[in-house]
């Protein structure tokens, strides 16, 4: 047995026990009826991606509302929520609470996968959460979800570095319930977690632009306005994306955009907020990064010309069996992310 995180790992057959007589029962024996064994009906697997503190928690309600309007029941999954389900979690929290998320992560991703190959066997619909630190686990997820006869559609969360740090902080702060994920205990993510999600992300949007497993993708930002819509056409057979793939290149752009004026005051609002906890230990620093960062990303989202037109999410649209257009017209001086693509792109 290892030390540290390690000696907390569980062997695979307790790993399976743990989930077959306690997460079973708890978050998926009571979805058996709701999957599309016998109706015909396609699954569908809603996957929301985006680095820790980016507003997953506050995306996935208007997901999770839409699959029910179309009366679909989806299991909602999200990786962080298993890690109570560790025999040694009570203790951990109690005794050595830095080592609770390392110790019990390892499992908690494992339980998560066999979630998700539960709900592939019984043709459950999904909406699953991921912050990509370990991308791998996504595009695994993705793939098992396609081969599982899915229809995959993915929400890329696309959020500037300064405003997901800031969310980390107003959520512990101000005891929001992203802060803490079903009954986890109130938790500050370290800033190395942030900054492993904030780059797993890129090799999450890669995947969805170069494998086959994702029928639909959106790029939207924190306050839930697309900026980028893709979805393959074709049955049977192969199956094409209908425009230029450029899901990685939007989440780019996104990232460098100046803030909108509502999120400039928001984030200045939470920076106030934060002035209270100024003495905390490592406040006063993180605050001052923050502000450096958004600086940066105002002068350095001027210089640039244009962006991709911001349209309203259509959640409804989004999940909706078939591919919706939802990609909207661009205002003047606007360009699509294809014509960013064919800018950069040399000619041959």
């Amino acid at each position: 047995m290892g030390s540290g995180p390690q000696k907390y790992l569980l062997s695979d057959e307790e790993s399976r026990r743990v989930f077959e007589t306690e997460i079973v029962r708890d978050e998926l024996e009571y979805l058996q009826g709701s999957g599309h064994v016998n109706d015909g009906l396609q699954p569908l697997a809603v996957i929301l991606v985006g680095q820790t503190g980016a507003g997953k928690t506050r995306t996935a309600p208007a997901l999770k509302e839409a699959l029910s309007n179309i009366n679909r029941t989806p299991a909602h999954f999200i990786a962080d929520t298993y890690k109570t389900y560790h025999p040694e979690y009570a203790n951990i929290i109690k005794e050595k609470p830095e080592l609770a998320s390392p110790a019990t992560g390892p499992d908690a991703r494992k339980w998560l996968e066999m979630a998700c190959q539960y709900a592939i066997q019984h043709r459950i619909d999904c909406l699953v959460e991921s912050a990509c630190r370990h991308p791998d686990d996504f595009c695994s997820l993705a793939q098992a979800f396609h081969d599982g006869g899915y229809r995959v559609n993915v929400a890329v969360l696309a959020v500037p570095e300064a405003l997901s740090l800031l969310g980390i902080l107003i959520r512990y702060y101000k005891n929001l319930p992203e802060a803490q994920s079903r009954n986890l205990p109130l938790r500050l993510t370290p800033k190395k977690v942030h900054d492993d999600t904030y780059t797993g992300l890129l090799t999450a949007a890669a995947f969805v632009d170069e494998s086959d497993a994702v029928d639909e993708v959106i790029v939207v930002r924190r306050n839930n306005l697309v900026a980028y819509h893709n979805g393959r056409e074709g049955n049977g057979g192969e199956r094409t994306w209908k425009r230029p793939t450029g899901t990685e290149h939007a989440l780019d752009i996104e990232r460098v955009r100046p803030l909108t004026e509502d999120e400039l005051a928001t984030a200045h609002a939470d920076l106030l907020t934060l002035e209270d906890h100024k003495d905390d230990k490592g406040v006063a620093a993180s605050v001052m990064d923050i502000k450096d960062y958004l600086s940066a990303l105002q002068a350095k989202g001027s210089s640039m010309t244009s962006f991709p037109q911001l349209t309203p999410l259509d959640a409804a649209a989004f999940v909706a069996e078939g591919t919706s257009e939802m990609h909207a017209s661009r205002g003047p001086g606007k360009l699509s992310i294809e014509e960013e693509i064919a800018r950069e792109e040399p000619e041959a």
